[in-house]
């Protein structure tokens, strides 16, 4: 009787900690859809980093030119730029939003490709963007 005794709590306690970690997959789950980022966010994540980027590189355009028409076309180049790159996020950026996480697509030369993450609540872009930027823009000159 007692050995009988001993497996009824054993099978108790492994219950309760089953238990325990399906309410912990239960609550991060939950936070990752509370926390989910939207759409917008997404974008602007996004072009934020776009203009960051454009902007080091008008910088160092205005460097290694320091005239007066290099700030013009500067300050004409950021003002253009900016109208570009949101003309870009609204037409080639796509969300995908799986409930839990979401990710950012771009549509780029006929292809569809993965740039960032949304998960509790931050977007994270991914490493190689910046590189991808100098590839988009040197290919464009």
């Amino acid at each position: 009787m007692v050995s009988n005794t001993n497996q009824t709590y054993a099978k108790k306690g492994s219950s309760s900690s089953g238990l325990f970690v399906l309410f912990f997959i239960v609550l991060v789950c939950l936070g990752a859809f509370a926390t989910n980022p939207t759409s917008v966010e997404h974008k602007l994540i996004l072009k934020d980093k776009m203009r960051e980027y454009l902007n080091t590189e008008i910088d160092k355009m205005q460097l290694e030119n320091d005239n007066k028409f290099a700030a013009l076309g500067a300050s004409l180049g950021a003002a253009f730029g900016g109208i570009i790159i949101d003309k870009f996020i609204h037409e080639s950026v796509v969300v995908d939003d799986y409930y839990l996480f979401s990710i950012t697509n771009v549509r780029w030369e006929g292809k569809i490709k993965m740039v960032g993450l949304g998960i509790f609540g931050k977007v994270i872009l991914h490493p190689d963007i910046d590189k991808k930027l100098k590839e988009g823009l040197t290919k464009n000159k």
